[in-house]
């Protein structure tokens, strides 16, 4: 008997969950919640890093021909995630995911996700990858002080994600001021500002980057 294979965002089984995401970081207005009876904590952060594609410049691709997600982890969350995003693509170029816990890995990929299963030393993996046009994204409440760029938060029921500009400049990255907008900056001027906070110094108005879990 074949293995079911794992079905993609764009299946319409993961449909729901998917326009969801992609509504609160495109800055689309939605209330519906998210529930962990309808989606796993990390198949919602799965959305959230394959939007991230969307929001970051890189000044030079490790691999042009394909977007490469690199997630240290080689159990369950790695395959959660890697299940969650399979056969999708990024800009019309394939996904790669890659699920690993070598650095020589990490240095192949677009974006880096460090999740809190990672056992090694954070700060020697963020200290290999200084310089290199690599956003790295965990869950640590420690991981943007160790130079990481994107850390996912949680507050009550929902996830939200802090967002260090300078660490992703300083790597040749530039992330969109749409997905500033959305986030909790922790360096530069508007640090400690989330969304509302910063959208009151703006005319534009645009909704919290959380989903219910």
């Amino acid at each position: 008997m074949q293995p079911q294979q794992a079905l993609p965002l764009s299946h319409p089984r993961r449909r729901l969950g998917w326009w969801l995401v992609l509504c609160f970081l495109c800055l689309l207005p939605c209330a519906t919640p998210l529930s962990a009876g309808q989606f796993g904590e990390y198949e919602i952060k799965a959305g959230f890093l394959y939007k991230f594609f969307s929001f970051v410049n890189w000044s030079e691709a490790p691999d042009s021909a394909q977007m490469v997600l690199v997630v240290f982890d080689t159990g369950a969350v790695g395959k959660t995630i890697g299940d969650t995003l399979a056969a999708e693509s990024v800009h019309g170029k394939p996904l790669k995911v890659i699920q690993t816990t070598q650095v020589a890995e990490a240095k192949k990929g677009h974006i880096l996700f460090i999740p809190a299963t990672f056992a090694g030393d954070l700060d020697k993996v963020l200290k290999a990858l200084q310089g290199r046009p690599v956003l790295t994204v965990g869950e640590n409440s420690s991981f943007i002080a160790a130079g990481g760029m994107i850390n996912f938060v949680r507050q009550g029921t929902r996830i939200r994600f802090e967002i260090n500009p300078r660490a992703a400049q300083e790597a040749g990255l530039k992330i969109s001021s749409q997905l500033l907008r959305l986030a909790i900056i922790t360096e530069g001027p508007h640090s400690g500002l989330r969304g509302p906070a910063l959208l009151a110094q703006e005319p534009r108005r645009a909704t919290w980057a959380a989903q219910e879990l």
